[in-house]
């Protein structure tokens, strides 16, 4: 499995677009057959901050999902929000064995 992390600060007058074109991504991303899992968290403290989560089966399906349409609409509703942002691949080493939960 291919875990991906993202980690973004918003310009703090875009957080608004920023949550939009998240929720976009991640209503089409969660239909990928091969999209284990697309989780996106905001910071407690700071509104700015946003952390995503993915989980695809093979690296193969991560290029897929970037290779996708909705994926070049998040590229063009998302770059204008992005002050920084910082990604990274993992090969998932630390399979979690208890059922996913909501």
């Amino acid at each position: 499995m291919l875990a991906v992390v993202v980690t973004i600060t918003s310009h703090p007058d875009k957080i608004e677009e920023m949550i939009a074109a998240l929720e976009g991504n991640a209503a089409h991303s969660r239909h990928e057959p091969e999209c284990l899992k697309w989780e996106w968290s905001q910071h407690i403290e700071d509104p700015t901050k946003f952390a995503i989560y993915e989980l695809y089966t093979t690296r193969e399906a991560f290029a897929a999902h970037k290779a996708s349409d909705h994926f070049a609409v998040w590229v063009e509703a998302s770059t204008p929000c992005i002050k920084e942002k910082v990604a990274g691949q993992y090969d998932v080493k630390g399979v979690d064995p208890r059922p996913v939960v909501g």
